[in-house]
């Protein structure tokens, strides 16, 4: 892929980041089904090898664990929404904001940020740190999501599944998706 193409995805990756933030609404869904729709389009003219079933794939699977993590973090109560959606007695679910989000960063692995693939011992080093500043920032800017207190612990521990999460990510895309990741 191309610097220029990184460059565009990561704007767009980080427009759709305000979007989902800001608005938390369906204009969030709305953005991450024409991102989705555009990215499949272009890397179907584009890569030398395309699978729109692995590609749906990796996303299914990077939402999927994405899902759980949020799930996890409000249940265990890092986060707090205002608008709580609970199922069963326990189990509280994200906002459907955020859960768009997830799309729009399985598709930003793809493009701009593979490179955390890498070096994986860095990425959970970078994400360690990037991932509490990016809660934290998003909370600020969002009034339905905070950070429970004491805020410090509930953005270590955000960060450790984020760290596992990566992990497994690393590990899905080394043993199953390495041939979309090298297709270019």
């Amino acid at each position: 892929m191309s610097l220029t193409s990184k460059l565009i995805y990561a704007t767009a990756f980080q427009v759709g980041w305000f979007i989902c933030i800001l608005t938390a609404s369906w204009v969030s869904l709305g953005y991450s089904l024409i991102f989705l729709t555009l990215y499949l389009g272009h890397l179907k003219r584009t890569a030398k090898y395309f699978s729109l079933k692995k590609e749906i794939l990796w996303i299914g699977l990077v939402f999927t664990c994405g899902f759980i993590l949020e799930t996890i973090s409000f249940s265990a109560g890092f986060l707090y929404t205002s608008l709580p959606v609970n199922l069963f007695e326990h189990i509280k679910l994200p906002p459907l904001w955020l859960m768009n989000l997830w799309v729009l960063f399985a598709i930003a692995l793809r493009t701009c940020l593979s490179f955390v693939f890498s070096k994986p011992q860095i990425t959970y080093l970078i994400a360690s740190l990037a991932i509490p500043l990016n809660y934290y920032l998003g909370a600020k800017l969002n009034g339905d999501v905070t950070i429970n207190n004491p805020q410090g612990l509930s953005l270590a521990l955000i960060a450790l599944l984020w760290i596992v999460l990566l992990w497994v990510l690393f590990q899905l895309k080394r043993f199953y998706f390495e041939d979309i990741f090298n297709a270019g």
